[in-house]
């Protein structure tokens, strides 16, 4: 394995002309890398955002970190989602502006050349000494269209982009079109056809107008029209209203026209009186007579009808609830400074846990494992790979060449220095890393390489 400062060659991942370029990591932090070499020029000064930014130079060699967790575009294996597409674009946009106002050019964007983290993306290589094969707005189009795939046309700004790879538009006003959806609608116009105007409405030919209707209906005629003004002809004359004659006793038969039903009355007595008014509302007097057939209603209780009429309903009114209102009782609040007392010992004890858990977290780890803790990772997620121990500090009393741990998990060192290891997963390339310990993180990533 091969070494240029803190960094540890990985494996060698493409070349640009005479430049070898190597994924690397800090041996020190864990930190992945890459390492361009040889470069003689001198280490650019800028930052720009959207652009991996060259850490340290080394020897003949240009060292830019990369982010946790991001990875070229040409490894990614789905295809992008139109929210990373519109973020992607926005980002990279304004990086060429910004590379533009400093007089910057990549000229090599490609797949292999952008490094994405979810909706993040990042373009390397920035500042090389090495030729342009194409312009940057054609390439970062063919680049997001080769990302995109067939959904590349369901995008709701892929025609901005289109326009900007034919020099339609210009990298500011494409980069306005992605920061203002509405503006949509000024690029894709579509083409309005003609509506041809609606023919006018012209009355028939003869003038009339025929109003279509249920045929079983019949009009009702308003009061003081005759029938013929409802739209039926009069076929005969007329019979003569029939007179009704007043009711004379309570078992005469009912008026044609339907009483109005009678309101419900509260009954000003007492229930005790209410008996003796019973047996005098058991024989009513007939009620006086109306033109019409109707009876007049007097002031006062209804009379109950000896023809099956509802009887009037009363409601008594008491003065007394009907329920005993039983009001809760008050607690006493002596209980309450003993909850809070109790509250305040659960606080205090958990708070103790916490300080002890950290305790034991932090510093060399006393029990059976002994030594320092430290935690690996993996990416991608869900493989293990095995630990074996190449190269112990002195004093240290760990077995090398063999197998020390199974990560993911915490791997236990016994004294201080740095250790030589290596990492073997199935399916994927060994790997020599240098660790010191203890480390400047408890928690080191090792991203695995096929």
């Amino acid at each position: 394995m091969d070494y240029i400062g803190p960094y540890l060659l990985d494996s060698l991942r493409a070349t640009e002309g005479a430049i070898e370029i190597w994924n690397a990591q800090d041996a020190v932090t864990g930190v992945p890398a890459l390492v361009y070499k040889p470069v003689i020029a001198e280490l650019p000064r800028w930052r720009l955002e959207g652009v991996l930014t060259w850490s340290s130079r080394v020897a003949d060699a240009w060292v830019a970190e990369l982010p946790f967790g991001a990875r070229p575009l040409s490894e990614r294996e789905e295809k992008a989602t139109a929210g990373e597409l519109t973020a992607w674009a926005r980002r990279l946009l304004a990086t060429l502006l910004e590379m533009r106002a400093l007089e910057l050019s990549h000229g090599r964007i490609s797949p292999e050349h952008l490094w994405v983290k979810g909706e993040e993306v990042w373009l390397e290589g920035l500042g090389l000494p090495v030729p342009a094969r194409e312009p940057d707005e054609a390439a970062l189009v063919a680049t997001l269209k080769e990302a995109a795939g067939d959904s590349w046309r369901g995008w709701p700004f892929h025609r901005v982009l289109e326009r900007l790879a034919d020099g339609e538009l210009n990298l500011r006003e494409a980069a306005e079109r992605l920061a203002e959806p509405m503006s949509l609608d000024e690029l894709e116009p579509a083409p309005a056809e003609p509506a041809e105007p609606a023919p006018p409405l012209e009355p028939p030919s003869t003038g009339t107008v025929r109003v279509v209707g249920r045929g079983s209906a019949r009009p009702r005629p308003q009061a003081g029209e005759p029938e013929e003004a409802a739209g039926k002809p009069e076929t005969g004359p007329e019979p003569p209203p029939a007179v009704e004659e007043p009711a004379s006793e309570a078992g005469d038969a009912e008026p044609l026209l339907p009483e109005p039903p009678r309101p419900y009355r509260l009954d000003p007595e007492p229930a005790a009186g209410r008996a003796a008014k019973s047996s005098e509302e058991a024989t009513p007097a007939p009620p006086a007579a109306e033109p019409g057939g109707l009876a007049s209603e007097e002031t006062g209780p209804a009379p109950t009808r000896a023809t099956g009429e509802r009887p009037v309903v009363r409601i008594d009114e008491v003065s007394e609830p009907a329920f005993e209102v039983i009001e809760p009782e008050r607690r006493s609040g002596g209980r309450q400074p003993l909850r809070l007392l109790l509250a305040g010992l659960t606080v205090v004890l958990l708070a103790a846990l916490g300080f002890l858990w950290h305790g034991r977290q932090s510093g060399p780890v006393s029990g059976g494992s002994g030594g320092y803790a430290v935690e690996f990772r993996l990416e991608p997620s869900g493989e293990h790979a095995e630990l074996v121990l190449l190269e112990a500090p002195e004093g240290s009393k760990l077995v090398v060449d063999r197998v020390l741990a199974v990560i993911p998990g915490k791997v236990y060192f016994d004294v201080p220095g740095v250790y030589r290891i290596q990492l073997r997963a199935s399916g994927f390339l060994p790997q020599e890393k240098l660790l010191t310990i203890p480390p400047g993180s408890r928690v080191i990533t090792v991203r695995l390489n096929r």
